[in-house]
């Protein structure tokens, strides 16, 4: 279904209702494309507002609008804060670092370098057991996983020492490889890109990770507000479309973002130069590298395996997505936490918006099932 972004459509689910209260959580959908894995974040007791850590993992069931609390066996895990997780084709989801925050009143507490998967098949925790190449202790970070199991590690904040928290250059990428449960490094080339945290990333088809948004560690508005890094090359390459200027969205922080055939959809966040919570919704063309205000999903072909389509001509060719190859047609889902964090997930092939704030209620965008 076709929709503008200046005029959507919002239909309440009333059956969502998430457990508790949530933000800095992270979220990601299982291989069935119909679970969503709710993980970690600041998690309160959504009656009495007081904090509770004592359960990391809640799920949604897309199919039956139900949120769960499964028993989750295995490694003894600490709660996490600030975090992003990823899913590799065997259905394992990877948490690097984040916070443990211990002071509730001022907000502090420990960040580390460890990295945590959550088998969705068994519902087991496990710490990786790894002493060699290990990484600064970060969190805030971006993570996208690229086809060969690679899990690509971008910006956030690190301990250093002196000052206490830095932002990490976002030319320096930590690599993890999830076949060998390996680290490695990489000092990306191409376009100068400042240093931020509290942004967002999606992988798209050909390769790209494209990032968007972020602050500086006091909260001011970082350039450009659009970057692209081509994972093609070696060693990966930055650069920033000139298109992207255009009609771009003011800066904004802790939103959330996700790639929909050939949209990037931006929502929620906060406006950094505005200092007000951002509504709108923002939509950018990955083709054309433009942000426009409609969404025009292609019109679904089949393919043959052998037929590729390069969505960017100069660079490498690879398949496009012209239907979903998951197993269920459901949506996208936005999870959206107390305050101003936000986090993006996928479903399928109309959209529906989680927010986890007082209520926990459920929403539905542009559906056409």
């Amino acid at each position: 279904m076709s929709f503008d972004n200046t005029n959507l459509s919002w239909t309440l689910i009333p059956d969502g209702n998430l457990p508790i209260n949530t933000r800095y959580s992270t979220a990601v959908v299982g291989l069935d494309n119909s679970t969503i894995f709710q993980i970690g974040g600041f998690i309160r007791n959504k009656d009495t507002l007081d904090y509770d850590f004592s359960k990391q993992v809640y799920t949604y069931d897309y199919p039956t609008s139900k949120w769960t609390t499964p028993s989750i066996i295995g490694d003894n895990v600490s709660p996490k804060q600030q975090i992003s997780g990823v899913i590799d084709n065997l259905g394992i989801i990877y948490i690097f670092g984040g916070v443990n925050t211990t002071n509730l009143t001022a907000f502090m507490g420990f960040l580390y370098n460890d990295m945590n998967t959550l088998d969705t098949s068994s519902l087991t925790w496990r710490t990786l057991s790894i002493s060699q190449n290990l990484p600064l202790s970060t969190s805030d970070y971006s993570a996208d996983i690229l086809p060969n199991g690679i899990i690509v590690y971008i910006g956030g904040q690190e301990y250093t020492g002196v000052p206490v928290f830095s932002l990490v250059e976002m030319k320096s990428i930590k690599l993890f490889d999830t076949k060998k449960l390996e680290w490695s490094y990489m000092n990306a080339t191409g376009d100068d890109v400042d240093p931020r945290w509290l942004f967002t990333s999606v992988l798209t088809p050909d390769g790209y990770i494209i990032i968007f948004g972020g602050c500086t560690k006091s909260f001011y508005s970082v350039s450009p507000n659009l970057a692209l890094l081509d994972t093609n090359k070696s060693p990966y390459e930055w650069s920033i479309p000139s298109n992207s200027k255009a009609n771009s969205p003011p800066s904004i922080y802790s939103h959330s973002a996700n790639l929909y055939f050939n949209y990037m959809i931006i929502t929620f966040g906060y406006n950094v130069d505005d200092q007000i919570y951002n509504s709108q919704v923002y939509l950018y063309n990955i083709t054309s590298n433009k942000w426009v205000t409609s969404f025009n999903p292609p019109v679904p072909t089949t393919k043959s395996p052998s037929t590729s389509t390069s969505i960017r001509g100069t660079h490498a060719s690879t398949n496009i997505l012209t239907t979903p190859t998951k197993k269920s047609s459901n949506g996208l889902a936005i999870g959206l936490g107390l305050g101003i964090s936000a986090a993006a997930v996928i479903i399928g092939i109309f959209a529906i918006i989680l927010i986890f704030r007082r209520r926990s209620q459920i929403l539905e965008i542009a559906g056409d099932r």
